[in-house]
């Protein structure tokens, strides 16, 4: 039996090829988009999930005047365990300012090189954080000061393919270079975190490790990063209810102190990757409001496949109504008849099911390189699984209704030639076609509005100059010390403008921060400023606005005690930027008071991405606040940049032989803050192309079949004298209805999705009346061209062709 509903429905399928082909096509590119976005949803929700007791493992986030970051104070961690019977373990993690690049060295072979992602641990690290190690024993990797643990790919570009525990590196350091011990290499998997470690440090150790132990200050230097393990069966909003008290007990002296208060709340370790997007966090992390996103997209362009089945199956229901009477007549039972249908459907989810397969191997590439993933439907086998059984749940969805219909059509006003599309019939048809360019209308309009957003972003004044700014990382000792020599060397090049250097530069994240108060004012009321040390060329070499005052200066000695502000800092102190200059700002550090003098006020600059809002901050040049020479900033004017970057090689290799020569540029830096939404909007860009020609497909395949219907009538009309226009804009008009309709709904609909999604931004682009009406224009151009093909091929038809029969 089931082999006979097979065989009349393939035959049935090359009779109808054209509808087999717009329902394979669309079901394959529905299918494809589905399974693209599973792909990226399960690596996306995957992070976090391999460790063991994980569910039991939790964050420390603190809270200061609103203001919520990744770190706490350094002994948080054991306070915790010691305060706390229901805490087993407690671990920290720390990113210490400057070496944001650690040059990791081969004693052996002078194989020397520059590794980002370079964390100091506790020895406590491995039992709340599970990793396969390659060499070495997990266990008691961390029992000895000064080890190191590599990644495999880190181990590999020092030693090659051998086992290196046991063998000393040298790692290189702005302040120094230190030996260390490999005591465990890191096995390359593909389990993921939120801590993407090439490289981990012994927390215990000669470089940082004395001034790790001395952080006793409960309230300041918050870089560290606080992990702890509960025991099982401990309910995590119990113990975060006993925080509150344990911040007063612990930490209320330092901080009245120093003038603040602070909140400690507690995060879930799985919760870390894709709902948590803090001030310093330890690296980009993704969004769940993205997943949610695509999955929608995902899950609509689908159902527009769906939607064209029905649509067209409902559509030549005419065609099969003969072939349903005789079937009826000779016994055929409704339930026969659902069946038959259904194996049709299933025919076509089964061939599109083989046609996703060699898209999705075709295009993984393309949205590999979009979203920045290594994603492969060959690396889990489940995914196969989960194509073949979407593309049968896809099929009999798909062709359930159609299936019903066809089978309740009654044999006598069949084969009486008096059956007719119901009327609930066409205006579930007409629905579904409103439904359908509603998506697709909100699709375009949320394209062009990200597009929008993207563009404001990139020209948006920044209060600086990012243009052509060449940063060179002086990242060893060996940098910082000949930065005087390099300077002299760069600056002799006719291209090059200015030099300056400094802690940190507009884009990158700056760790370091004080609080300051104004004359007439406490230290309650102290304002949170974030310090960047420079030289006397790091305003200049910026191109920042001067509004009151001057900037440093060789010629005055006293400017180490001197700072520059911006309008916001100020403003903040109490003062206003005309009469702050030659103002105090104050700072106790550990019961040392601590005058400095306003020497200029500066036009607000965006430091951060346009996600936040401008922040108050200081330019300083007092060693007080750590050295200026973590990067030179060089401000050219060139295009030939290929031979600048190669003259500028040349002389830091000749000064500084031990140290490789990186580079990057400012812009390309700063745009790096709008990955995310680039890529995204890459996405969807392209979703709602497949989204449109989905749409179109199905809307293509109903003209077709309304031409047809009509082409006796289209006859009589051209013999009467009716012109090709007159006659285009005839077959057309119903088709536009629908798709204006579906515009008029879309476009609200798009304008609160997408507020929504600009409120991620501190920054927006207005959304101007011609984004609504391009979307619209869009929409309408894309229905009319789709439908007009079909009419005009029928329009200029022979008229005598369709009439010679009557």
């Amino acid at each position: 039996m089931f082999r006979n509903y097979f065989k009349i429905a393939w035959r049935n399928i090359l009779k109808n090829k054209g509808f087999a082909f717009i329902n394979i096509t669309g079901l394959a590119i529905g299918l494809t988009a589905c399974v693209l976005i599973l792909m990226y949803v399960i690596d996306e929700n995957s992070y976090d999930r391999h460790h063991k007791d994980g569910e039991r493992t939790y964050r420390i986030i603190s809270q200061v005047k609103g203001d919520k970051f990744v770190g706490s104070s350094a002994p948080t961690a054991m306070g915790l365990k010691n305060d706390f019977p229901e805490v087993e373990e407690v671990t920290r993690l720390l990113r210490f300012p400057g070496n944001e690049k650690m040059l990791l060295k081969n004693p052996a072979t002078q194989n020397a090189f520059y590794e980002t992602n370079c964390y100091y641990i506790d020895s406590t690290f491995f039992d709340l954080f599970s990793y396969e190690f390659k060499y070495g024993d997990i266990r008691t990797a961390l029992n000895a000061p000064n080890v190191i643990i590599l990644q495999e790919e880190v181990a590999e570009k020092l030693f090659g393919p051998i086992d290196p525990v046991g063998k000393v590196i040298n790692v290189g350091l702005s302040f120094g270079a230190f030996d260390y011990t490999i005591k465990g290499v890191i096995k390359t998997t593909s389990a993921k975190s939120h801590i993407p470690a090439h490289v981990f440090l012994s927390m215990n150790n000669g470089d940082i490790g004395d001034w790790a132990k001395n952080q006793t200050n409960w309230a300041s230097n918050n870089l560290f990063v606080t992990y702890y393990k509960l025991k099982a069966n401990t309910d995590h909003h119990t113990f975060e209810r006993k925080l509150p008290a344990f911040v007063d007990r612990n930490m209320g002296e330092d901080m009245k102190a120093m003038g603040f208060t602070k909140t400690l709340i507690v995060q879930p370790m799985k919760d870390i990757y894709l709902h948590s997007n803090y001030a310093f966090e330890i690296a980009p992390n993704g969004n769940i409001k993205y997943l949610y996103v695509f999955s929608s997209i995902a899950f609509f362009i689908l159902l527009l496949a769906c939607i064209n089945f029905m649509n067209l199956s409902t559509a030549r229901s005419e065609k099969r109504a003969a072939e349903v009477g005789m079937r009826k007549v000779v016994g055929a039972y409704k339930s026969d008849l659902i069946a038959q249908f259904l194996s049709e459907s299933v025919i076509l989810s089964c061939v599109s099911m083989f046609l996703t397969l060699i898209l999705i191997t075709l295009v993984t590439p393309l949205f590999n390189h979009w979203t920045k993933k290594n994603l492969s439907v060959l690396d889990d086998p489940r995914l196969v699984a989960v194509i073949i059984g979407l593309a049968l749940i896809t099929g009999v969805l798909a062709g359930l209704y159609p299936a019903v219909y066809l089978a309740s059509f009654k044999p006598i006003a069949v084969l009486k030639g008096k059956i007719k599309n119901n009327f609930s019939v066409v205006a579930i048809r007409k629905g579904l076609i409103v439904f359908q360019f509603f998506i697709s209308t909100v699709l375009i309009f949320s394209a062009i509005l990200i597009n929008g957003q993207m563009r404001y972003l990139s020209n948006y004044s920044l209060g600086f100059d990012k243009s052509q700014k060449l940063i060179l990382p002086l990242q060893t000792q060996e940098s910082d010390r000949s930065y005087q020599s390099l300077r002299v060397a760069i600056e002799s090049n006719p291209v090059v403008q200015s030099i300056g250097r400094g802690a940190a530069y507009p884009g990158i994240e700056q760790l370091q921060d004080m609080l300051f108060y104004g004359e007439g004012k406490t230290i309650e009321d102290n304002v949170d400023i974030q310090m960047v040390n420079v030289d006397e060329g790091y305003f200049k070499t910026l191109g920042f606005t001067l509004l009151y005052g001057r900037a440093f200066s060789k010629e005055f000695s006293n400017d180490t005690l001197g700072l520059v502000l911006n309008e916001t800092a100020v403003k903040n102190l109490g003062y206003t930027p005309e009469t702050a200059v030659g103002k105090k700002a104050t700072y106790d550090f550990h019961n040392e008071i601590v005058e400095m003098n306003i020497l200029g006020v500066m036009k607000d600059y965006n430091y951060q991405s346009l996600h936040t809002t401008i922040k108050p901050i200081g330019l300083t040049i007092s060693p007080f606040f750590g050295s200026p020479s973590s990067y030179m900033i060089v401000n050219i004017n060139t295009r030939d940049f290929s031979k600048l970057i190669s003259q500028v090689k040349t002389i830091w290799s000749g000064i500084n032989p031990n140290s490789p020569f990186e580079y990057s540029f400012l812009d390309q830096d700063f745009q790096k803050n709008y990955e995310k939404e680039t890529k995204s909007g890459q996405v969807v860009k392209a979703f709602t192309v497949i989204g449109i020609f989905v749409a179109c497909l199905g809307l293509f395949g109903l003209a077709a079949f309304s031409t047809e219907q009509k082409v006796k009538e289209i006859g009589v009309r051209k013999v009467l004298g009716a012109g090709v226009p007159g006659l285009v804009g005839m077959l057309s008009k119903d088709f536009l209805k629908l798709v204006g309709i579906s515009i008029f709904i879309a476009l609200p609909v798009g304008y609160m999705l997408m507020r929504q999604w600009l409120m991620s931004f501190a920054y927006q682009v207005s959304m101007d009346w011609w984004m609504f009406f391009l979307a619209g224009l869009t929409s309408l151009f894309i229905a009319f061209a789709t439908v007009s093909f079909q009419t005009i091929k029928a329009a200029v038809a022979n008229p005598i062709k369709s009439l010679r029969t009557e």
